[in-house]
């Protein structure tokens, strides 16, 4: 954790330094990026995004969550529904925007959608190849001893479900803000623009700044919330290491 910060503050250092040498105006010192954050309106611009951003972030993988497990539970359905997925997986988020602002406008709830959309892949294919993975001998156990199949199958796939809604989480963060960029009035990505076409460098870099933070914020937060839920898998696994 020190050599992590001592290796922060040194390329901080780099930044002024720099920003202090350079000629072309196009990175300012990190103080002068630091001044502009006081210029963020963190009611207009960071907290709508940070609400989208997460809003998204649930949606999409409750329901790749729902739906991987479904498609992986009745393996008849897969082959029926596998090709389809892979192609729908394989169309960049980005190009979805066009027609979701088409079909929903430049809303909130359009912006919320794409992000659900984006972070819900990850977490549905996890879903369906940790489903899988399960005995079905395991679940006829479960039955028999009068237990619901849920006892079984949530404890396998949790662990994979949480790895993906990992990789979700970032690809969440990265639509709202390229959603925020087409046809929108506030957010950090609407912010970032705008100081870019205004020549509002300083500010740019801030919005730049306070979107890494909320970054770091969210996925260190999931990242606590992972290790709780799965205290008891991490010390399985730890017996068996040892």
């Amino acid at each position: 954790m020190k050599a992590g910060l001592v290796t922060a503050g040194l390329l901080l250092i780099g930044w002024e330094i720099a920003g202090r040498t350079g000629e072309t105006g196009l990175f300012p010192p990190f103080s002068a990026a630091v001044r502009e954050l006081a210029e963020i309106d963190v009611w207009a611009d960071v907290l709508p995004s940070a609400g989208r951003a997460i809003a998204g972030f649930l949606i999409g993988s409750l329901a790749g969550a729902l739906l991987g497990v479904g498609i992986g539970w009745f393996r008849a359905l897969e082959p029926w529904v596998r090709p389809s997925l892979e192609f729908l997986r394989a169309i960049p988020p980005p190009a979805v925007l066009p027609v979701a602002v088409l079909a929903l406008g430049a809303t909130s709830g359009m912006r919320i959608a794409v992000i659900a959309a984006a972070a819900m892949w990850p977490v549905l294919i996890a879903g369906v190849d940790a489903t899988r993975t399960i005995e079905p001998r395991y679940v006829d156990v479960a039955r028999i001893s009068g237990a619901r199949p849920y006892v079984v199958i949530l404890p396998a796939v949790l662990p994979a479900l949480l790895a993906a809604m990992r990789v979700a989480l970032g690809i969440a963060l990265i639509m709202m803000v390229i959603s925020e960029m087409i046809a929108a009035t506030g957010g950090l990505g609407y912010l970032i623009l705008q100081a870019q076409r205004t020549y509002a460098i300083g500010q740019m870099y801030a919005g730049i700044i306070v979107l890494g933070l909320l970054a770091l914020t969210v996925t260190s937060l999931f990242g606590l919330l992972e290790r709780r839920v799965l205290g008891w898998y991490h010390e399985q696994k730890g017996r068996l290491d040892g």
